[in-house]
């Protein structure tokens, strides 16, 4: 018997798409330390600068209220919120003016009785009231001003501005003695001569 041998068929190489290559696993790195530290930290001030920019927008909010309680919430015209500031400085000026006025006047009246003046008449006085409307209460010569200006217009017109004297009322004891009261006769002679007026 002979030997056989089968001949090995040699791999051929088959042609078409090659076989994909499996892709490398992920690399896990952990981050260094020093890497989380700032991220911590840019976290934080992160979270402090939404903080500070709520607490902007509450305190500009409220001024916007106080400036213009009746306005619109999001109404936020500078040019309407100047034109607001304005009117209420405006108005602090007129209340200002008028306070004052009410003082000098106020001090006029207690000054006037004694400075011999009449307060009624002068503050019903125009020229007076304007001798008085540059006076400042808060100036130490205030009293020395207000002074000046009614012995000014006393003098101008003593019939009109001077306090006449107060004339004393009667009252008092008589000088000439009580009144005598009437008599009992004490005979009956004493009584018909005090009836005939004898």
């Amino acid at each position: 018997m002979s030997d056989t041998t089968t001949p090995t068929a040699e791999a051929t190489p088959t042609t078409g798409t090659p076989a994909p290559e499996t892709p490398p696993a992920p690399v896990t790195s952990t981050p260094a330390p020093a890497t989380e530290q700032q991220l911590a930290d840019a976290t934080v001030r992160a979270e402090q600068a939404a903080a500070e920019r709520d607490e902007l927008r509450a305190a500009l909010d409220a001024v916007t209220k106080a400036l213009n309680p009746n306005g619109d919430q999001g109404e936020q015209d500078p040019a309407a919120l100047a034109a607001t500031v304005a009117e209420r400085d405006k108005q602090l000026d007129q209340t200002g003016a008028e306070l004052r006025t009410a003082r000098v006047e106020l001090a006029a009246y207690k000054a006037a009785a004694d400075h011999g003046a009449r307060a009624d008449r002068l503050l019903n006085s125009r020229s007076f009231l304007d001798a008085v409307a540059a006076l400042d209460p808060a100036d130490g010569k205030f009293d020395e001003q207000l002074v000046a200006a009614i012995r000014a217009a006393v003098e101008a017109d003593p019939d009109l501005y001077r306090a006449t004297p107060a004339v004393p009322g009667r009252g008092g004891a008589e000088f000439n003695g009580a009144p005598a009261a009437p008599t009992k006769p004490a005979t009956l002679r004493d009584a018909i001569a005090a009836r005939l007026g004898a």
